[in-house]
């Protein structure tokens, strides 16, 4: 990539010292951005605990160099259950990661705080549409799993994976030409 700023670059407690690394980082294509999430459950606990679990998963996600999340809250709703948001901070090595993560993980709402616009190569162009690719597969994969017997479903894991397979070859051609 042709620089070198890691997870490891960002840890502690005072965001303010980070912001001489957040640009830095955005200056070599990270991106800096808040994500909006919500959990809905029968149980108080049952909200918190899923978004302490979800931050925590969110956080060891490949390519996210920040991540930090305040939960809000659990109220109790008027349909008899309970819910919160979590607003989340994080800083990206790249926007391809940024779509696969929101694709994955589907936020409610999302500001993109830096830069102020992406100019995208073409090998960063077919990063972007490989993953938005990749993701639908696996969705699509989730769905054929409830559906589908158990034949069908072994054939269409193998075509799956072959083409996931396929696919990270070609990301990692069209990265090698950067």
């Amino acid at each position: 990539m042709g620089w070198l700023i890691s997870k490891k670059d960002f840890e502690g407690s005072d965001e303010r010292k980070f912001e001489p690394l957040f640009k830095e980082a955005i200056g070599y294509g990270a991106v800096l951005s808040t994500l909006h999430f919500d959990a809905h459950a029968k149980e108080a606990n049952a909200v918190k605990d899923s978004l302490v679990d979800f931050l925590a998963r969110l956080t060891k996600e490949e390519g996210v160099l920040y991540c930090k999340g305040e939960i809000e809250e659990v109220m109790e709703s008027e349909q008899g259950g309970f819910s919160s948001n979590a607003e989340v901070k994080i800083l990206t090595d790249s926007f391809p990661t940024l779509l696969r993560i929101t694709m994955r993980y589907g936020p409610v709402a999302l500001e993109i705080i830096e830069p102020r616009e992406i100019k995208l190569d073409i090998p960063g162009m077919q990063d972007l549409l490989l993953s938005a690719s990749e993701i639908s597969k696996q969705y699509a994969a989730y769905v054929v799993e409830k559906i589908w017997g158990k034949e069908e479903l072994e054939k269409y894991r193998e075509r799956v994976t072959k083409q996931i397979e396929e696919g990270r070859k070609l990301r990692e051609k069209a990265e090698g030409k950067k």
